[in-house]
């Protein structure tokens, strides 16, 4: 198999405004950057069929977005829609200038195209410097810096994975770092752009692994540093980045994890309710992609920690929980958390729904690795 990487700044170019929250100044121009905001991508190619999985430092992709970069790259690439994974680190200090669906109505066409041209760019670099590849992983349980934000003191999803892609001469040029938690240190009255949690460990994980990985955020519903923090501003996240980079570049990555055929299974998930007269209806679509001994569960939502674990122990091989993908739904948490927290008090998903989308993922987690 092989694989090729590429890294771009997103970075406005002129005046912008801040995604996330629903702040006042959420409503007035950014005071400018404090540090740039990027996007990591990795292209899989196996007998021809490839897997484009492109991360950037933004709160969120709308479904519309993401159906129109598939169709520009299957046109000009032909590489197939389902197999083009736009993830978010759900950075909440991010730009909202692509997002034309935010309530402050700040969109900018010539950044839309903008970051559309770089994801194009992505995919074009990747293919350029595609070498013949092999992976190894390693994982972690990581306490001490986030954790289930309901329940202080308890643990979410704490395990932390690391993948990553050798060349032929067995060094390091590519991977993958699969967590769980909210990328949100710095606090709603920030006026300024930054790459907030998810963007400042890749970053910092350079010196540690000698590229910038793709940070692949999980199953991060109800999962955040909000019990664990010392303060929610640019010392904070210097201090949570610096020790998380370090203990991610700790972890010892050295299993061995065949690559190999691309295959995968789309399933789906109609919600559709009307209580009090408010209609609600949602098509939910997920996938599952095999590469070889790696699996990708893809969900456009913020599903609850406890799904992100069951997800992954049903997996016989490596599984990658890969969140706020190709779209954006909303919360996804277990039906015993309704009732208890903010994230369920004003959602649409019906209590119950969730576990029926997980117990499909793993329905389709099984048959792909039965059949492979």
């Amino acid at each position: 198999m092989k694989a090729g990487s590429s890294r771009y700044c997103i970075s406005p170019k002129k005046t912008f405004h801040l995604i996330g929250f629903r702040s006042e100044n959420r409503k007035e121009p950014a005071k400018g950057i404090h540090d740039d905001i990027y996007c990591n991508s990795i292209l899989y190619e196996h007998d021809g069929r490839q897997v484009f999985i492109f991360s950037a430092d933004v709160l969120e992709f709308e479904e519309s977005m993401a159906e129109d970069v598939k169709t520009r790259l299957f046109d000009t690439y032909g590489i197939e829609r389902d197999l083009v994974l736009l993830c978010a680190t759900h950075d909440h200090s991010s730009v909202v200038s692509y997002h034309r669906g935010w309530y402050t109505n700040k969109f900018d066409q010539e950044y839309y195209d903008f970051f559309i041209q770089t994801i194009l760019d992505s995919y074009q670099t990747c293919l350029e410097n595609l070498t013949e590849a092999s992976a190894k992983f390693g994982k972690e349980v990581i306490l001490g810096y986030y954790g289930n934000r309901n329940h202080p003191g308890r643990p979410a999803d704490n395990e932390v994975i690391v993948v990553k892609f050798y060349d032929q001469n067995n060094q390091p040029f590519a991977g993958i770092v699969n967590w769980a938690v909210h990328s949100t240190v710095i606090s709603a009255d920030n006026d300024l752009l930054t790459s907030d949690l998810a963007g400042e460990v890749s970053k910092k994980l350079y010196d540690e692994f000698g590229f910038y990985p793709v940070m692949m955020v999980g199953a991060a519903g109800d999962c955040s540093n909000r019990n664990e923090r010392q303060g929610n501003d640019f010392e904070e996240l210097e201090r949570v980045s610096t020790a998380l980079a370090k203990c991610i570049g700790e972890i010892k990555v050295d299993q061995e994890v065949l690559l190999g055929e691309v295959r995968y299974q789309t399933l789906y998930h109609t919600i559709h309710h009307n209580i009090e007269g408010n209609l609600f209806h949602l098509d939910a679509k997920g996938l599952v992609v095999n590469c070889g001994e790696i699996q990708l569960f893809v969900f456009p939502g913020e599903l609850g920690s406890k799904f992100g674990i069951e997800m992954k122990a049903a997996c016989s091989s490596l599984g990658l929980v890969c969140g706020y993908t190709n779209g954006y739904y909303e919360y996804f948490l277990p039906a015993e958390e309704y009732g208890l927290s903010f994230e369920t008090a004003s959602c649409r998903i019906p209590k119950g729904e969730p576990e029926k989308i997980v117990d499909k993922f793993i329905q389709a987690s099984k048959y792909l690795n039965q059949t492979s």
